[in-house]
This record gives structure tokens, sequence and C-alpha cells, in this order.
């Protein structure tokens, strides 16, 4: 074992440098990435970085994806809580051989109110409005609208509008 694996296996420490071998990894991996008859694959890239993150104390979300190269080089993205990673890790030795850690740019919001509570402050504005102008509407022409119509026609006359109010709701709805 080398003196930095020693040193792993006492204390958790952050990693600093560009590259850091398999052996380092013994006391982090599974055990089924111990063998190294197979040629690395994919997934065991992706375990790899993971593992060789998690000893940094990144905080990773996803990875998204790995990918060999020509040179016989995965390269490994995986998104962390607030940064990107890219580590390189050749094929054959299982040797990180190079690695970064960018932090994600946050878009800054172009209101600080989401455009669905805009919507629904302007709905509930504009129903306000419609039913202070019919409460006004009624008032002035209560006298002439009960005097000249019969109250049956407007008792059925709401009951077609709120009718037509809840089948308009219920198809929008679905």
């Amino acid at each position: 074992m080398s003196s930095d694996a020693a040193q792993i296996q006492g204390t958790p420490q952050m990693v600093q440098g560009p590259a850091d071998d398999i052996e380092s990894y013994r006391d982090f991996a599974p055990e089924y990435l111990e063998e190294q008859e197979q040629p690395l694959n994919a997934e065991e890239a992706t375990i790899l970085v993971i593992y060789f993150l998690q000893r940094m104390r990144k905080r990773i979300i996803t990875p998204r994806r790995a990918v060999l190269n020509d040179n016989n080089v995965f390269v490994v993205d995986v998104d962390l809580k607030e940064a990107t990673a890219t580590v390189h890790i050749h094929a054959e030795t299982r040797e990180i051989l190079e690695y970064t850690i960018q932090p994600v740019q946050k878009e800054p919001k172009p209101l600080p109110i989401p455009p669905r509570r805009i919507a629904l402050i302007l709905g509930a504005v504009v129903a306000l409005v419609i039913f202070v102008m019919l409460f006004n509407f009624y008032t002035v022409f209560y006298d002439y609208i009960v005097s000249t119509v019969h109250t049956d026609y407007l008792i059925i006359g709401g009951a077609i509008i709120l009718v037509i109010g809840i089948v308009t709701w219920w198809r929008r709805r679905g």
C-alpha cells in the first residue's frame, strides 16, 4: 500500500491534485471493483468517480454521462449540488488521470414572483372588478328589473348561467 492509502485509512481528508489511483479506493469501493481482470465499463467508471468525489466531500446529485474516448479514457460527467465535475479515468489501469470541478452559474430570475402567481393574482383582480361592476349594475337597475321581469325568469336565468359556468369549468379542467 502506498503512503497516501495509509493516510486515507486513518482519517478522511480532502484530496487535492490531478490524479489518484485505484489503490486509494480499496476502503471505499465495493468488492467487485477489486477484480481487475475485466475491462473497465461505463458503470464501473461511474462508480469509481462517485467514490472519488465522495472522498472529496462533494454532494453528488446525478451522473450525467460516461463516454469512452479514442485514447482509451473514460470521461465521466457528474452533476454536483452546486457544480459540475468532469473526471478522466484510464480504462486499462483504472487510474484517475484528471478531474475538473466547475461551479454552476445560476441564472437570475427575471421576476421575483413566479408567472403562475402573477396570473392568479391578475385573475383574482379581474374577477373582483367584474363582481363589483355586476353588483353596481344590479343595485342601480334592481327596481326596474324586479318590477318588469317576473321573478321566476330571474331564478331560471341565474340557474342557467350557473350551469353554463360549471360545465365550462368542468370541460377545461379535464
